[in-house]
């Protein structure tokens, strides 16, 4: 059985619905952030660099890092219906939008959360989250181009992990309903994958936060 280290409002989400995706047996160990759990020396233990998500897997290995767990679990287990198989022709395009899905677009919003990792100064906190918001906008402007001429999905008709980290990008952001008015094409991404069984079940764990934690 995998042991999934968790918590609500974070990258968990994908390890997570990658997990249930296939149908596999696991445990969810709640890490609760908001007291400052990831940051004791018993989850230090499992992930030095106090972040979740964390998979400890059956044989007792620990992988960190939510795009490389969700990407492990899905090849591990044949799950090429969302992650294209090495001589898949999709295969370059699911890697292309993952990775800047997983790098570019979610580390975009870091600064707007932890200001205060780009400056001690916290006079400068606002000018800060302006240019992350700014930052934000910028970075989903090539995924609206793809997703609207090639869509609903990054891989057309085909569901992909690439689309359960562009939903779980948006739950960052600080009003959804603007990212989904301003971006339709992602709106629609994001919806059809919200109707998923088990992608819904996995929203439906999460609660809203006023401010999210990465």
């Amino acid at each position: 059985m995998y042991r999934l280290y968790w918590a609500e409002g974070t990258a968990s989400f994908a390890p997570q619905a990658v997990l249930e995706e296939a149908g596999l047996a696991y445990e969810l160990v709640r890490i609760d952030t908001t007291r400052g759990e990831h940051s004791k020396p018993d989850y230090l233990a499992i992930n030095p660099a106090g972040r979740v998500p964390a998979l400890e897997l059956p044989d007792g290995a620990i992988l960190t890092e939510s795009a490389a767990i969700s990407l492990y679990l899905a090849e591990r287990h044949g799950l090429e219906e969302i992650a294209p198989a090495v001589m898949d022709p999709d295969r370059g395009t699911f890697l292309r939008w993952l990775f800047y899905l997983a790098v570019t677009l979610q580390e975009a919003y870091k600064p707007f959360y932890y200001p205060e990792r780009w400056s001690a100064d916290p006079g400068d906190r606002p000018r800060i989250r302006a240019r992350a918001t700014e930052r934000i906008i910028e970075c989903w402007q090539p995924v609206e181009a793809h997703l609207a001429a090639n869509g609903p999905y990054h891989l057309g008709e085909r569901f992909s992990l690439a689309d359960i980290f562009v939903l779980m990008n948006s739950t960052w952001h600080v009003t959804p309903e603007q990212l989904v008015e301003r971006f339709p094409a992602v709106g629609r991404c994001i919806a059809l994958a919200s109707e998923r069984p088990v992608i819904a079940r996995c929203l439906a764990q999460q609660k809203r936060v006023s401010v999210g934690r990465l």
